[in-house]
């Protein structure tokens, strides 16, 4: 068997000789059909765009000139133009629209333009031509020029992220607005347009096409989102919502954000405690909602499919009259849906109101609210043997409920309500402010397959009643300002953040009967026996305060990112049972470095170190705080996109050191203190949009860890369970531009999980599996009608873990079948 550093070459040099040669063949076929820019800007176009706002007026230019122009939401925000009127060659037409907003350009193809704010403009490097000649705004192009500064930002970026697989733009991993091919850190960015594709319907299934990270390690899970970076969970500190943290301390209650209120999902890998506090050193995931638009929006939809599914969707927004100072986005759904597994719904309500006043010319507030109701259900899991292996009395049906129909439940609300808030200064200095508050109920009854001695085919039960309530506070105050020192150009981030939660949690357990497990319908009897020294009721309070500063410094084409933190964290419990009060007070600096050389061909090539603090946040079994975790990493990698392609590449090997590990187990809910644990790895991720209609997105995980310090020596050594050593995935659609089958679009795509392990002494070995999806839609006039089917040929995949001493079993998401219809105007 090849070793990890075998391995690793191999499969580096391999994705590195395909993608370097598509990405060849991609950019020769895309370039083939352009005409020469002297044609391209000889036309005169006829123009008429009145004042109003920046973005809407580059809409109407796009439109009339035929241009790709390639932005930022941030580029545009809280800018107005004078308008443009008369016939103007394209590239004369937009220097008159953008005069005096603050806003410049650079050409990246003789049809295709990148914008951005004047603030992010560089010096040039010895490398290019020193300047770009222009004609002056105010003139033709027979006047004499002026010079103007190359712009900082290499790639072009689309407007739409329902138009590309390839994202715009992410703050998620600087907090500044830098192109993605500069960002020294593994990022990658789920579009709406990816996620409209794949009929995206759970946080975990919009992470299935993506290197580094495991969304479903314990089998299909109706009711939250399991998060594993790197192979770290981090399912209690790793999702965020705006940038803002939604923490679940203990698992007093749960999250699963709605896809369909989300503009784009960032899966930011490896530690970001030198930005966001403390967090899981494997990465974290972004959620970034929906936003007011100043264009008309409006759409409805229809979905049925598997298990009686019935679902409504509406999406609104536009200004709220003929001015532009107020904004607004209407999004919600209806769902009544059954699972997989009998006796567990998947409803829920959602509604998202958001508006955005924009106060002033260089001011303006957004302001959000949420509103999610969820009744949902446990999940299943049963002994190997009927699930993985076959028995005597035959295999566990994966519609098998084992609990009690008539009293378990999973219902959970949740509600936020905040704002973001922002303020230019000049040009160059800019304030942002949020702010969110948060309320989420969880009320749980589950009886569920625990071993107690008894032999197949009768399994015995136990039952969890829980009761969790948090509240919870965040605010982020960020100051970013571009200035230069001599030849040194820096983009400058301060900040302060807060936090602060509350969280009441209460829990029962008991025995409940046995079962025939092999008879789908046997629920056993009513009642169950308590167990009240078992019982769980205690109150948390977290407070954390936060201080950063980062300075990306430009160089000729070095970039030096350089940041630091340091985190007050505060965390009290109260066991309301005994009225014992466990107060801890942790302090710690964490910091990043980080060094980038952007190539003129788009390649950039960057090395990284950061290391991470996250303070112990719950008690263990015995009452007892755990240790504070700390940490290292080690990145090393290669970004790639060919310039005014709509592609990005994505290379990097890490080595994550984890110490005084806390993490999930599965199979209790319950925490345990690993000790030490190295992770090491590849990740290759490749992503593309081409003008043909072909979207393709691949990648690829090789995966390294072991537990190197352990008070349970039978794990020493070991992989950590339910963690594949590698995993990859492939999808590709292709959408027909022209002709009579014009708007038909088609795509399939396959999912490979590697073997595992149940057990820490990884004795029992589960299996690797490949799970294939594909979708069918049509578009025509205003309707866009699609078919979805997960998991096509209905293959059955296992997660197993142990449970009490004996290896249990989850079903994978069975073979799951969607239908929708899509209305926009």
């Amino acid at each position: 068997m090849p070793t990890f550093s075998c391995r690793l070459r191999y499969n580096l040099a391999a994705f590195i000789l395909i993608t370097t040669v598509s990405s060849a063949f991609a950019e020769a076929a895309e370039h083939a059909d352009r005409p020469p820019t002297r044609v391209a800007q000889a036309d005169t176009v006829a123009f008429e765009i009145p004042p109003q706002d920046l973005q809407t007026a580059l809409t109407a230019f796009a439109e009339a000139s035929g241009w790709q122009l390639f932005y930022s939401a941030e580029t545009t925000e809280d800018r107005r133009t004078a308008g443009l009127s008369g016939r103007y060659t394209p590239e004369e037409g937009l220097r008159l629209l953008l005069a005096g907003t603050a806003v410049d350009y650079r050409m990246t193809g003789p049809r295709s333009v990148t914008l951005i704010r004047k603030e992010n403009l560089v010096a040039p490097t010895a490398a290019t031509d020193a300047t770009q000649t222009v004609p002056d705004p105010a003139t033709t192009s027979a006047d004499k020029p002026i010079k103007v500064q190359e712009i900082l930002i290499k790639e072009a970026r689309e407007r739409d992220t329902a138009t590309s697989y390839v994202a715009p733009d992410t703050r998620t991993a600087t907090k500044t607005d830098i192109p993605l091919v500069e960002t020294p850190q593994s990022i990658s960015v789920v579009t709406r347009k990816r996620m409209i594709d794949q009929e995206v319907n759970t946080l975990a299934e919009a992470l299935r096409y993506m290197p580094g990270v495991q969304a479903e390690p314990v089998g299909f899970e109706p009711r939250f989102t399991f998060l594993r970076f790197r192979g770290f969970d981090a399912t209690e500190q790793g999702l965020f919502k705006d940038g803002l943290q939604l923490r679940n301390p203990g698992f007093a209650v749960s999250y699963n954000l709605e896809p369909y209120g989300a503009e784009q999902i960032d899966v930011l890998r490896g530690p970001a405690s030198f930005l966001y506090g403390q967090g899981s050193p494997g990465g974290l995931l972004n959620y970034i909602s929906k936003r007011p638009t100043q264009h008309s929006l409006h759409e409805l939809q229809f979905l049925t499919g598997s298990f009686g599914r019935h679902e409504g969707r509406f999406d609104f927004g536009g200004r709220l009259n003929d001015s532009d100072l107020f904004s607004y986005r209407l999004t919600g759904l209806f769902r009544e849906s059954g699972t997989q597994i009998d006796n567990v719904p998947n409803d829920r309500v959602y509604i998202a109101p958001a508006l955005t006043w924009r106060i002033a010319p260089s001011t303006a507030a957004t302001f959000f609210a949420v509103y999610q109701k969820d009744r949902l259900g446990f999940s299943q899991a049963f002994p190997f043997e009927g699930t993985l292996r076959t028995t005597p009395f035959g295999t566990v049906s994966p519609h098998r409920f084992a609990g009690q129909p008539s009293t378990d439940k999973y219902n959970r609300r949740e509600h936020s309500v905040g704002y973001e808030l922002s303020h230019s200064f000049t040009d160059s200095w800019r304030f942002l402010q949020k702010f969110r508050y948060n309320s989420t109920e969880l009320d749980d009854v589950s009886t569920f397959g625990f071993p107690q001695g008894s032999a197949l085919p009768t399994l015995d039960r136990a039952q969890q009643a829980v009761f969790g309530k948090l509240n919870a506070v965040t605010l982020d105050n960020q100051l970013t300002g571009a200035f230069a020192t001599g030849p040194l150009h820096h983009l400058l981030l301060t900040g302060v953040d807060f936090q602060r939660l509350h969280i009441r949690s209460r829990q029962d357990f008991a025995l409940a009967s046995s079962i025939n497990v092999f008879e789908r319908y046997d629920y056993g009897a009513l009642g169950t026996i308590p167990l009240p020294f078992l019982s769980l009721n205690q109150e948390t309070t977290q407070l954390q305060t936060g201080v950063y500063v980062q300075d990306q410094v430009k160089y000729d084409r070095w970039l030096l990112t350089l940041g630091g933190r340091h985190d007050w964290a505060r965390n009290e419990t109260t066991d309301n049972l005994t009225g014992i009060r466990s107060p801890q007070d942790d302090s710690k600096s964490t910091g990043r470095a980080a060094l980038t050389y952007v190539f003129d061909i788009g390649l950039a090539p960057y090395i990284s170190y950061s290391t991470f603090f996250l303070p112990s946040i719950v008690l263990d079994a015995s009452g007892n705080a755990f240790k504070p975790e700390t940490g290292r990493q080690y990145e090393a990698g290669v970004k790639y996109q060919a310039p005014g392609s709509r592609s990005f590449v994505t290379v990097a090997v890490f080595d994550l050191t984890r110490e005084n590990l806390v993490q999930l187990d599965p199979s209790t809910n319950l925490r345990v203190q690993r000790g030490k644990v190295r992770s090491r790895g590849l990740e290759l991720e490749g992503v593309a949009s081409f003008d043909s209609g072909v979207d393709l997105i691949a990648a690829y995980t090789l995966l390294d860890n072991d537990v190197r310090e352990t008070s349970n020596p039978v794990e020493k050594g070991n992989r950590l369970t339910q963690t594949p050593a590698q995993f990859g995935s492939l999808w590709g659609r292709y959408t027909v531009l022209q002709g009579s089958l014009k708007g038909l679009g088609f795509g399939a795509g396959a999912r490979y999980t590697g073997n595992t392990y149940a057990d820490e002494a990884n004795t029992f070995k589960v299996p690797g599996f490949v799970v294939g999806d594909a979708m069918l839609d049509y578009t025509w006039r205003q309707y866009r009608f699609a078919l979805n089917v997960t998991n096509i040929f209905n293959h059955d995949a296992f997660s197993c873990f142990d449970r009490g001493g004996t290896n249990f079993c989850a079903y994978g998401e069975q073979r799951t079948v969607v239908g929708s219809v899509a209305y926009r105007w």
